[in-house]
């Protein structure tokens, strides 16, 4: 196997960007109050924060794309919905992302 293929191979088992921004985004809704309902603003404070860790080294327009994708992925929140099962629905969406 040459270096090319090993780098290949790795590129190919890399999640995506967005989708580990969604992982993310999923991972910190589930550490908020179970009982709460949760708000458009809480989720994008979850987006904006995950989206600016994990992309922080990258060039504008990789990031930009990413944090779009992974925008575009987050369903609409249902009327009276918490965090943690909003969080469910993203990881699912997360693993096709």
């Amino acid at each position: 196997m040459t270096d090319l293929d090993t780098e290949l191979r790795h590129l190919l088992a890399t999640p995506s960007l967005a989708r580990q921004i969604l992982t993310v985004v999923a991972s910190a809704l589930r550490s908020e109050d179970p009982v709460e309902p949760l708000t458009l603003d809480a989720v994008n404070d979850f987006l904006r924060g995950a989206a600016l860790v994990l992309t922080d080294q990258m060039p504008t327009v990789i990031a930009d794309e990413a944090i779009q994708r992974a925008a575009r992925a987050l369903p609409s929140i249902y009327s009276g919905e918490t965090a943690d099962a909003y969080a469910l629905r993203v990881l699912q969406i997360a693993r096709s992302a």
